[in-house]
């Protein structure tokens, strides 16, 4: 384009035409909600500038102008289109940094069923939440989670589907799939139900693939070994909460605890004065049992005694 004015002199009346134009684009810029018409009012001068190229290729003679003529006449349709080209650069970065996030949380005691954009299903058991952008905006659709949680991810192979917990991602396309993040858990578990799932080790910006998973297996990923192991797993023993399924296996005194207080919505104190050194290992199973069912049971395996006040609870240990 600026080659043809150099190397041209429009006469008067082409110079009323580019003026015409230069009036048009300016329109373009004052009217904000035309702003996105920049490319159309871009194309036209193109169009027109090239049909007048072509013209002049044939034309022997050019009547001279004043040097300074070419230069106003290229200044008067670049700025515009300059300004244009701007202003729809700052609208998109603009609307890039206003990304918005949601957050959804599954209070202790509260099960929640989350529904994205996408058609995905996220099950989200008590105690645990996840963050994700609102509309999946951009190229992937990435979910953070602090908890537990079982996804029924929508098909998508435009748009991988990333859970984040911790330093480890879990990607699928169209998979269902269980995740434990715990903070009273050293272990990160990913067990798969249907489908493929591929997890990876994230960790100072260096990204390492850990394992694919066929369906029925589980990675278990020790947060401070960094350790992994990939194994079968028991559905009814990892599944089972999303029917009420309350399970412990050999787990300390600190896990029952905290698993007990995330899946009741109570506050648990222990009294472990009269505590026996040995190590504290419960294994058991309930079936969406009232808590004090679950704790008389637990209480007669281990030996203690508790009293409740509303939603305080006080264990005795023997």
């Amino acid at each position: 384009m600026l080659q043809w004015f150099q190397s041209n002199h429009p006469d008067a009346m082409q110079e009323e035409e580019l003026h015409a134009l230069w009036r048009e684009a300016g329109q373009v810029i004052a009217e904000e909600e035309h702003a996105h018409d920049a490319s159309k009012a871009f194309s036209r001068i193109k169009v027109h500038l090239q049909e007048r190229e072509q013209e002049q290729t044939r034309t022997l003679f050019l009547q001279l102008q004043q040097p300074q003529l070419w230069f106003k006449a290229a200044a008067a349709v670049l700025l515009p289109l300059c300004l244009i080209w701007a202003l729809v650069l700052f609208n998109s970065g603009t609307e890039s940094t206003k990304a918005v996030y949601m957050s959804v949380v599954a209070a202790p005691g509260v099960k929640k069923t989350i529904r994205l954009p996408d058609g995905s299903v996220i099950k989200l058991n008590s105690g645990s939440s996840v963050a994700f952008r609102k509309g999946f905006a951009g190229g992937t659709r990435e979910i953070m989670l602090q908890g537990e949680a079982f996804f029924e991810v929508a098909k998508d192979s435009l748009r991988p589907f990333i859970v984040h917990t911790g330093n480890i991602s879990t990607q699928a396309l169209g998979t269902s799939f269980n995740i434990s993040y715990l903070t009273y858990n050293d272990a990160i578990t990913v067990a798969l139900a249907t489908g493929v799932v591929k997890i990876d080790e994230q960790e100072q910006g260096r990204k390492q693939q850990l394992a694919r998973l066929v369906p029925g297996q589980q990675l278990s990923y020790r947060k401070v070994s960094q350790q992994y192991t990939v194994a079968a797993f028991s559905r009814s023993e990892v599944l089972g909460w999303k029917e009420g399924v309350l399970h412990f296996k050999q787990a300390n005194l600190n896990q029952v605890v905290k698993k007990l207080e995330n899946w009741y919505g109570v506050d648990i104190e222990v009294d472990n004065q009269g505590m026996k050194d040995e190590p504290w290992s419960y294994t058991g199973e309930y079936n969406n049992e009232m808590l004090e069912k679950v704790l008389e049971g637990i209480g007669f395996v281990k030996g203690f005694t508790y009293e409740r006040t509303g939603n305080k609870i006080r264990i005795h240990l023997n």
